[in-house]
């Protein structure tokens, strides 16, 4: 069919526009294309996944350590305060000793004095294990300092505290313990007032110039983890270590030398149990859960901290892949490895061992 225009006086044939077009042919992907399609995005999250996770890490790691620094300002503030004398493990109580932390002292200088206002420090405290926690100092107790938490810590949360009457109580809990000692001084109980070659005991009264090491050779304050709050009361399986330390019936030399060579199986057989209430307490630190800890054992050890009534054998734990961080007396802060020599650890926990290697000249 065609359409006659004029123009001019011409006539011209136009051909018409074709009116039945056909129809074009649609389909959707074949499951074959969505299968590969399914199968690239995996390769890519696959890719992508674990640099987003070493990035997050990373930031997670950085904190960590900003939050030693922190804690090192704090003290180094507080020291300035009270005649250059370092923050100790409280003092001799009625009953147990009135272990208040060091953390419970400095958090005025970590922008926390409402918080140390809720704790009444004449207060005596209790023994753990005869005594409910004061009533007047339970809110402090359950209080989350951020800086005390590694945010790589997977456990810091409010953890449950079953008192000796019975009653449960929320109580927090940190990431970071103060240098009782290299334990290699047989000196493991925290609480019992007797002086160690550390820089933290019950009834200390250490200034900078008893650091005869040097403040930058003398670890201050070291990472560790905090408990995940389930104990079990077999030996098998062996928990992870980060979260939960071995009850055990005694720290003969035998049991200590099993520990120092890394020899789980002497370990193992005088466990009996495992609890997961490591560095629960912050605001004590004589107690089992308390926030000091001795050197005995390397970063990462594969053999867990060792409890025995209110003595502790311990080492720093963290979840940064292959070290853990610790903090100076100086104020700095190191990243130490999971196969540093054994020597080398040890004098860095003393004050005055008169070491020529610390982590500091490595």
């Amino acid at each position: 069919m065609t359409h006659h225009r004029k123009a001019g006086s011409q006539r011209i044939n136009v051909p018409s526009t074709q009116t039945f077009v056909s129809p074009m042919l649609r389909r959707g992907f074949t499951l074959v294309e969505l299968l590969v399609v399914i199968a690239i995005i995996g390769v890519l999250v696959g890719l992508l996944l674990p640099a987003v996770q070493s990035a997050r890490e990373a930031a997670r790691s950085m904190q960590c350590s900003n939050n030693l620094k922190q804690i090192g300002l704090a003290t180094h503030n507080y020291a300035s305060t009270y005649a250059g004398a370092f923050p100790n493990n409280g003092f001799s109580g009625p009953t147990y000793p009135n272990d208040f932390s060091p953390h419970a002292k400095i958090l005025p200088f970590l922008e926390q004095s409402q918080l140390q206002d809720l704790i009444n420090f004449s207060i005596p405290m209790g023994h753990p294990a005869r005594e409910d926690l004061p009533v007047e100092l339970r809110e402090a107790a359950q209080t989350r300092v951020p800086a005390f938490e590694c945010p790589s810590d997977v456990n810091a949360v409010l953890h449950g505290l079953t008192m000796p009457s019975g009653d449960v109580i929320q109580i927090a809990g940190t990431s970071y313990s103060m240098n009782q000692g290299s334990g290699q001084d047989g000196v493991f109980h925290p609480g019992n007032g007797t002086p160690s070659d550390g820089m933290c005991w019950v009834n200390a009264k250490l200034k900078f110039r008893d650091i005869l090491d040097g403040t930058s050779h003398t670890i201050l304050f070291a990472e560790t983890g905090i408990g995940s709050g389930l104990d079990v009361a077999t030996v098998s399986p062996k928990m992870d270590v980060r979260s939960n330390r071995a009850s055990v019936s005694s720290i003969a030399t035998t049991v200590l030398e099993a520990a120092a060579q890394n020899q789980y199986a002497g370990v193992e057989a005088v466990t009996s149990s495992w609890d997961g209430s490591r560095n629960h307490y912050w605001l004590r630190g004589s107690v089992p859960d308390g926030a000091v800890m001795n050197g005995f054992l390397p970063p990462n050890s594969q053999i867990p901290d060792l409890s025995f009534r209110s003595a502790k054998i311990t080492g720093p734990r963290s979840y940064h892949t292959g070290l853990v961080k610790v903090l100076m007396a100086d104020g700095s802060v190191q990243n130490v490895t999971d196969s540093v020599e054994q020597e080398v650890w040890h004098a860095s926990w003393t004050r005055m061992g008169r070491e020529i290697e610390t982590i500091s000249s490595q």
